[in-house]
């Protein structure tokens, strides 16, 4: 069968022509059925692809893709955590000593030697848990409003750390305040982009941020984090291990192995810009 003679730009543009008045005399109707609607559904989105293509080819001018935008999660999350990563890290114990108002997101950075399978982890800038809190009212235009969620929060997983093996002057923290709403979104990517092996999204060491079990659950196995970091009394009532702690050291090993911890600022400044 001989094959179709290929269109002239100026045929095709008339065809376009044609077929733009066309859909704009179009009436949808109720007879249309389900079928025919899945069809055009289908062909439309092809074609658009299609000419959306062949624009950007014959265009004199480039229009490519509006990577960043304030309707974008990602974009915002990815200019937050730019600014995140300029504030000083200090000592999580010394941030913990006065109250402050805010909700927002945090990262806290383990610099110990008394954990050796963390040893890839010390000192680097890839955190060992990333978290958010959400403010006390949905909508909260101010800190004040926001309440004392993110204070509470390392509060909280200070208390934690204290009560274990851990020492928290091993721990350090970076925090900041966000406009109410956008934390989800921020905390997803800093979780996407670090895998903190202390997150459960991760699915390593998780655990830290259990509130404890009733006398009801304890039937629940203790998690991987309170296996390797025994001290929480409800956690020790539990009657078993999710996983052994040689197991949970070896999926520490192949995690830093599959995600190398990134070492400095520098490091970290060009993943996010490739990223």
């Amino acid at each position: 069968m001989k094959e179709p003679r290929p269109l002239t730009i100026q045929e095709l543009n008339q065809d376009i022509a044609l077929l733009s008045q066309k859909l704009k005399a179009f009436k949808p109707s109720k007879s249309d059925t389900e079928s025919a609607k899945r069809k055009f559904t289908s062909a439309s989105g092809a074609l658009i692809v299609t000419l959306t293509e062949l624009r950007e080819e014959l265009s004199p001018v480039r229009f490519g893709n509006i990577d960043v935008t304030l309707g974008n999660p990602k974009s915002i999350a990815k200019f937050f955590t730019f600014n995140f990563i300029t504030q000083p890290r200090q000592p999580l114990a010394d941030v913990v000593k006065d109250r402050f108002y805010g909700a927002g997101v945090y990262a806290i950075y383990y610099h110990g030697k008394s954990v050796p399978a963390y040893g890839p982890l010390s000192g680097t800038e890839t955190p060992i848990y990333v978290g958010k809190a959400d403010p006390d009212a949905p909508y909260a235009e101010t800190t004040e409003k926001q309440g004392e969620v993110l204070y509470k929060r390392l509060k909280e997983h200070a208390r934690n750390i204290e009560k274990t093996n851990l020492d928290l002057k091993d721990f350090t923290c970076r925090q900041v305040a966000i406009q109410s709403g956008m934390q989800a979104a921020v905390e997803h990517f800093m979780i996407r982009f670090y895998r903190p092996i202390w997150n459960k999204e991760i699915k390593v060491c998780f655990g830290i941020g259990k509130h404890g079990d009733s006398a009801k659950t304890r039937a629940n196995k203790r998690s991987p984090w309170d296996t390797m970091h025994p001290g929480r009394k409800w956690a020790e009532k539990t009657i078993a291990d999710q996983k052994s702690r040689e197991s949970v050291e070896e999926d520490i090993r192949k995690h830093f192995k599959t995600h190398p911890p990134i070492p400095d600022l520098d490091t970290l400044l060009e993943k996010l810009s490739l990223g």
